[in-house]
């Protein structure tokens, strides 16, 4: 660690702890210190401002059928092969720049 650097202790419950490591490795962290130096970083960076209200934005009856319905035909579309799968994003690229 040099000098600009401090470390940051900050007690957690160890099931809030597991949960935001969870999250961290699901968006592509390696680690909650990963996670959160980012986090503070864009914080910072961009003046985010937080609010502790539910903004929340619900679909509607029929979007949430439309989608339900997109989603079921999407599932019969894959399991018949009719959907393309990828291994690798170069494969998935060249796709997109096909004629």
């Amino acid at each position: 660690m040099n000098k600009t650097t401090v470390k940051l202790q900050i007690p957690l419950d160890k099931s809030l702890k597991d949960k935001i490591e969870k999250h961290a490795h699901a968006m592509g962290f390696g680690s909650v210190q990963d996670f959160t130096r980012v986090m503070y970083a864009t914080v910072v960076q961009t003046n985010m401002q937080f609010s502790l209200t539910d903004n929340t934005q619900h679909l509607s009856p029929a979007a949430e059928a439309r989608y339900a319905k997109q989603l079921q035909q999407f599932k019969v579309d894959r399991k018949a092969g009719k959907v393309k799968s990828f291994d690798n994003v170069d494969d998935f690229l060249a796709e997109l720049k096909r004629p």
